[in-house]
């Protein structure tokens, strides 16, 4: 008998029943490991507008560059986020301030544009969006239903912040009227 007056079957039975359950833990912990490996995931760019992050699927974008657009006169149902325009490469680009889009203030001094690629369903071809600052690349695993008033769902990215997950053709969709 061990000195604690418990039988030794039972010693043993306890220290077999612990070290099954710390090796189903590690079975478990690797599983989820290779799981969340295994798990697709997006690359996207990672905006600042205005002080709130925001991603954009990076298939989306065309080209990050300086905001060097041009104003243009407009029409009197010219909606107020259209900054002006930007020629690249012979194509004639919409500017947007993405501030704006997503119901804020108008951004005093953008940092940078993004060209996005055409997409079928949005009816203004070529569009471009201006934003304080790209700050990089980064792959999120996926994006969660919306937890902010504008809609938009959220993506968590490494290190658990949440940002604005960004569709071209969903932010353009409902706000868009012709320039």
């Amino acid at each position: 008998m061990p000195a604690d007056g418990e039988p030794a079957d039972a010693t043993q039975d306890r220290f077999a029943r612990r070290i099954l359950a710390e090796r189903a833990a590690l079975l478990a912990a690797r599983h989820d490991a290779n799981t969340a490996q295994e798990a697709p995931g997006r690359r996207v760019l990672v905006l600042d507008v205005g002080g709130r992050e925001c991603c954009i699927d990076l298939d989306a974008v065309l080209r990050v560059t300086d905001p060097a657009w041009s104003d243009m006169p407009r029409r009197p149902d010219c909606p107020a986020s259209v900054r002006g325009v930007y020629g690249y490469q012979g194509d004639l680009y919409t500017v947007f301030d993405l501030a704006m889009l997503l119901e804020e203030e108008a951004q005093p001094e953008p940092g940078v544009m993004i060209l996005l690629r055409s997409v079928s369903s949005v009816p203004l071809a070529r569009i471009a969006l201006l934003a304080g600052a790209a700050r990089g690349v980064m792959d999120i695993p996926a994006t969660a239903p919306s937890v902010l008033p504008s809609g938009f769902p959220t993506a968590v990215l490494p290190g658990g912040r949440h940002v604005v997950a960004l569709d071209p053709v969903r932010l353009f969709s409902v706000r868009y009227s012709g320039v």
